[in-house]
């Protein structure tokens, strides 16, 4: 298989996914879809979990590109921390509730090979601002994530409007700052706004 058509197969699966969920996605429909037989997809990934495998690797390379690009747009560590965060919610809504019940409940490696991309780069964000004394020197950085990304995956899944979730990321993020940085977020949302009102 060329690398042009797999990269389309990976769009279409990773859509098929969010949109339907894991057990809706079935490589008869598939195969179809890419005009290819079924035995072909088999020949090629020998089961569904393998498929979801590459679909995975691809979306947490996806993922790490998104990060480098918000580390470039927002060099400063609290800045870059809240556009993290703004794109975390954003990534709960690309997928339907099914989708993340579903791989919640059935297939949790997914659920955690997702969580982990994520997880691992608000960790060493919220660290940096933990070493400039933007966040509370005492903070249980892990508790603290676990708590966040547990509450927002709930409140996405409850089917909570998106704004909701970013209002609450925001106040999650602002309970845990240290004087300084609640100072260099309030100098984030004057730029915030103000890039806003340019638009």
């Amino acid at each position: 298989m060329n690398e042009h058509v797999e990269k389309k197969l990976i769009a279409l699966v990773s859509r098929s996914l969010r949109q339907y969920g894991v057990r809706a996605v079935r490589m008869d429909v598939i195969a179809r879809e890419m005009n290819m037989s079924k035995r072909t997809l088999y020949k090629v990934y020998k089961t569904k979990d393998n498929l979801l495998n590459i679909c995975l690797e691809a979306y947490a390379d996806r993922m790490r590109n998104l990060f480098q690009i918000i580390r470039c747009n927002y060099p400063e560590p609290l800045a870059f921390w809240r556009e993290l965060s703004k794109a975390f919610v954003e990534n709960l809504y690309k997928a339907e509730s099914v989708f993340w019940c579903e791989v919640a409940r059935c297939y949790r490696y997914i659920y955690d090979a997702i969580q982990n991309v994520w997880f691992g780069e608000m960790e060493r964000g919220l660290l940096v601002c933990q070493t400039e004394r933007l966040v509370l020197p005492d903070l249980d950085v892990r508790k603290f994530l676990a708590s966040f990304t547990t509450m927002l995956y709930q409140a996405r899944v409850t089917e909570c409007p998106s704004e909701m979730l970013h209002d609450s990321a925001y106040y999650m993020l602002r309970g845990v700052l240290s004087e300084p940085g609640l100072t260099r977020l309030g100098q984030c949302s004057v730029h915030d706004s103000s890039i806003m009102h340019h638009r």
